[in-house]
């Protein structure tokens, strides 16, 4: 299997601080890996730093084996021209925090805009996929509701439906959890844990440990804007090798 994502070498800084300092994530076709650490520690910039929503200092990401930006011979990071950028963007697609749905719009158009408009496929096939979506993570019911008639959980879920419609080469998970009560929670978790059995390939930002245990076939840890420690789930949780990964999983779990 290939290489769908590749960051090598990353460098991020904002005023001066580094967000990203040397970082090389490289995700293998169906493969789910998480990524933790403390706040801070530059897990979700290197998220948005993937899928265009950051710009790296330096660096080499590369996603599907097409290049889209590299370091010059001035050690800056040049970019490929913006219609190529749309271009393989399109192949990421990121669940947000805070949900980010379109509150004007019902559940069935928040998934359904971005494919008809963006590339342009025919609006009765994107619809009937998009159904099918609301019945994967179980809101067939909910499909003329709007965000503000649904609950935390019900809106994660149709924000997962509306990244599944682009039908991405990778999903990005930026703490889906998070902003969440915790009763609502585990329903967010079943559907992207349907997702990694069905081999979606996922990067996952998460604070929930035991669902990056259970799920991710890798755990990443990041502390200070550099990947500190890798590998499987088990060798990291239950040896790490770093004092550093041993604390901070003496508070959280």
């Amino acid at each position: 299997m290939g290489y769908i994502v590749e960051m090598e070498n990353i460098t991020k800084t904002y005023v001066g601080v580094p967000a990203l300092n040397d970082v090389t994530l490289r995700v293998k076709s169906g493969e789910q890996v998480a990524i933790i650490g403390s706040s801070g520690s530059g897990k979700s910039t290197l998220l948005r730093c993937l899928n265009h929503l950051e710009l790296i200092d330096s660096g080499r990401v590369a996603i599907d084996g097409e290049v889209l930006a590299e370091t010059d011979e001035r050690g800056r990071a040049r970019y490929r021209k913006d219609a190529e950028i749309r271009r393989l963007i399109l192949r990421t697609a990121m669940v947000f925090q805070h949900f980010n749905l379109f509150g004007h719009l019902s559940c069935l158009e928040n998934i359904t805009i971005a494919p008809i408009r963006i590339k342009k496929e025919p609006p009765a096939e994107v619809r009937e996929r998009a159904m099918e979506l609301l019945r994967v993570v179980g809101l067939e019911q909910k499909a003329d509701a709007y965000p503000g008639q649904l609950s935390g959980g019900q809106k994660q879920r149709v924000a997962i439906a509306r990244a599944l419609a682009m039908r991405p080469s990778v999903l990005l998970f930026d703490e889906p959890t998070s902003a969440l009560d915790p009763e609502v929670t585990g329903e967010v978790l079943r559907v992207i844990r349907q997702l990694a059995a069905a081999g979606h390939t996922m990067v996952l930002v998460t604070h929930e440990m035991g669902f990056a245990r259970e799920v991710a076939e890798r755990i990443i840890f990041m502390d200070t804007a550099r990947i500190i420690e890798e590998g499987p789930p088990g060798q990291l949780f239950d040896n790490p090798g770093s004092d550093r990964l041993r604390t901070f999983l003496q508070a959280v779990i």
